[in-house]
C-alpha cells in the first residue's frame, strides 16, 4: 500500500500548528534546505490521513503482516541518548529510503525524508508531550513513539 499526499494540501511550515519545532529559535542547526523537505499538511488533509493511519494501529493486522522490535528508550536527555536512539533507528530502517509521514493527532500530520527526521528527531518527538505515529509512506515500517520516551517499530514482513 502506497499513501499519498495531496500536493494541493501542503501548507507553509509557519502555518502549521507545529511549525515553530523548526524554526531557528527551536532548531539553529536546520538549514532553508531541509526545512523546505518538511511539508507541512492541512487539517484536511491531515484528517484523511489519519484514517489510513489509524489503520496500522490494529495489532492484529500488524501482527499478521509485520514484525516488531523490542521497546527502545527514546531519550533526549543527553547527545549520547540522542545518538544511540538514532543509530538503532538507522539500522533498522536500512532496507528502506521513502518518505515519511509523521502524525501527532488527528489534525496534524506533515511528510519529510526519513534522513530529515533522523536527523532532526528530537524536534520530532518531544518529551511529556507527544505520542507520534510515524509510516513510512509505502507502509514498509511504522514507528510509534511515547510520550515516556519509548519507541518501537514494526517492519513489513518479506
Amino acid at each position: 500500500m502506497n499513501i499519498e499526499i495531496d500536493i494541493r494540501e501542503i501548507i507553509p511550515l509557519e502555518n502549521f500548528e507545529l511549525g515553530w519545532r523548526f524554526d531557528k529559535t527551536h532548531n539553529p542547526d536546520i538549514s532553508e534546505s531541509e526545512k523546505e523537505l518538511i511539508l507541512a499538511l492541512s487539517e484536511d488533509e491531515s484528517k484523511r490521513l489519519n484514517k489510513i493511519i489509524a489503520f496500522f494501529e490494529n495489532e492484529n493486522y500488524l501482527d499478521d503482516k509485520y514484525s516488531e522490535t523490542d521497546w527502545m528508550s527514546a531519550s533526549s536527555e543527553n547527545q549520547e541518548k540522542v545518538e544511540k536512539f538514532r543509530n538503532q533507528l538507522e539500522v533498522i530502517l536500512r532496507p528502506w529510503n521513502e518518505d515519511i509521514l509523521v502524525s501527532w493527532q488527528r489534525k496534524t500530520v506533515l511528510k519529510t525524508t526519513k534522513e530529515i527526521f533522523l536527523k532532526y528527531w528530537t524536534d520530532f518527538l518531544y518529551a511529556s508531550s507527544d505520542n507520534v505515529i510515524i509510516i513510512s509512506e509505502k507502509t514498509n515500517w511504522i514507528l510509534f513513539y511515547r510520550h515516556f520516551e519509548v519507541a518501537n517499530v514494526w517492519t513489513f514482513k518479506e
